[in-house]
């Protein structure tokens, strides 16, 4: 049962595309499956991988009004390291994995960085029962959507899930978390995110999960007041076939801040769909509301989707199309002011890709994204043309 595996925020897939560009809140903020790595992670012991590209940007800080062109050069490199299984058996577990990244300016050498990332999942699996322990740890430096500049931040996240199975088809879920943005601008508002969590999941069938999930959750954001929440969800996992997989958690959340509460949906789906050996689609969307980091006491409600198609050509070269959009609109949840801000987001990737060593793959790809915003301030235009060297060691 997949919603019983536990294992952690984010997958530890090395050798994978790494995204060569800045990122919008489009593709950062969607339901991911793992890319299809150029070597399998190995089950147990040490991988290593690195990702180098090198990109012309036409408006390298997402400016609204002073777009800036450069070319970017990123250096990738990637180490992980596993012990005992997840999945499956008994006994411990562990797997960790640090990423960081080189970025380095062509004209704009003030700007240049190095990100970092790094995640780890802990924990023991007995016969009925599960613990484990995620967490991840970033810091970033691009330019963002909702901020239009460069913009440093650490971002936390960490999770205690336990699990107990009274029965072969029933898990019984508890689980604890805390969220953290931080950022180095006084002039941003940092958030606190902690939550607890109760769910029942049944395996109807052996294609079949469904489970029902509740939260509580308190989130405290600087200058604002604190913002409690409540959701309630439903989630199903269904693979009526060997090619097509559907995932989805829908339901609702009651917020309240201050005096005044609130309800709204929440939505996290994804389709993997491979009608013929070598095509691969994917289909994904979301509904939340997010805590602003740019307007003192405001809220974002957050709604999108992407879509993509993956083709293998022959046995070198394959092909990609990757697109999305997303609706961020602002409004006042605490204190005055003014608010009603509106972004409107698309993306569009394709991309082309070859195979040159077992271990190796080269990428050449474009990339247009647009943010349509109502406040003259924001919103953005952007293209890129870029390539990217993928090894796995």
């Amino acid at each position: 049962m997949a919603a019983w595996i536990v294992a952690g925020p984010h997958a530890l897939i090395l050798a994978q595309e790494y995204s060569p560009v800045v990122e919008d809140r489009v593709e950062s903020a969607l339901p991911q499956a793992p890319e299809p790595a150029v070597q399998e992670t190995r089950k147990e012991g040490w991988d290593l991988s690195a990702v180098v590209s090198a990109a012309y940007d036409d408006n390298i800080f997402l400016s609204a009004r002073d777009p800036e062109s450069d070319v970017v050069f990123r250096a990738v490199p990637s180490i992980a390291y596993a012990k005992g299984d997840a999945k499956e058996g008994e006994g411990g577990f562990v797997k960790a994995g640090y990423r960081p990244a080189l970025v380095v300016y062509a004209r704009n050498g003030s700007e240049n960085r190095i990100d970092h990332e790094a995640l780890a999942v802990a924990g023991w699996r007995g016969k009925v029962t599960k613990v484990a322990w995620s967490g991840l740890v970033r810091k970033l430096g691009d330019a963002t959507a909702e901020t239009g500049r460069p913009t440093d931040r650490i971002e936390v996240d960490n999770e205690v899930r336990a699990v107990w199975m009274p029965k072969e088809k029933i898990a019984l879920e508890i689980a604890a978390g805390n969220r953290q943005e931080n950022y180095s601008d006084d002039g941003l508002y940092d958030s606190n995110e902690t939550y607890g969590e109760v769910a029942v999941r049944y395996l109807y069938s052996p294609k079949t999960e469904i489970g029902l999930v509740y939260q509580v959750g308190r989130l405290r954001v600087d200058r604002s007041d604190t913002q409690d929440t409540r959701q309630l969800t439903a989630e199903i996992a269904w693979q009526p076939r060997e090619k097509i997989r559907l995932v989805l958690e829908a339901g609702a959340e009651h917020r309240k801040v201050g005096g005044t509460s609130e309800t709204n949906p929440v939505l996290e789906a994804r389709v993997d769909w491979t009608p013929r050996d070598g095509t691969d689609l994917h289909l994904a969307g979301y509904m939340r509301e997010e805590a602003s980091s740019f307007y003192a006491g405001q809220n974002s409600s957050v709604r999108g989707f992407t879509a993509g198609i993956s083709q293998r050509l022959n046995r070198v070269w394959s092909a990609k199309l990757e697109g999305g959009w997303e609706s961020d609109s602002y409004r006042l949840v605490s204190g005055t002011g003014p608010a009603g801000r509106e972004d409107r987001i698309w993306f569009l990737r394709p991309a082309v890709a070859c195979r040159v060593a077992d271990e190796s793959e080269l990428v050449f790809y474009y990339r247009v994204s647009d943010n349509d915003s109502n406040d003259p301030s924001f919103g953005y235009a952007q293209q890129l043309l870029g390539v990217e060297f993928n090894h796995a060691f």
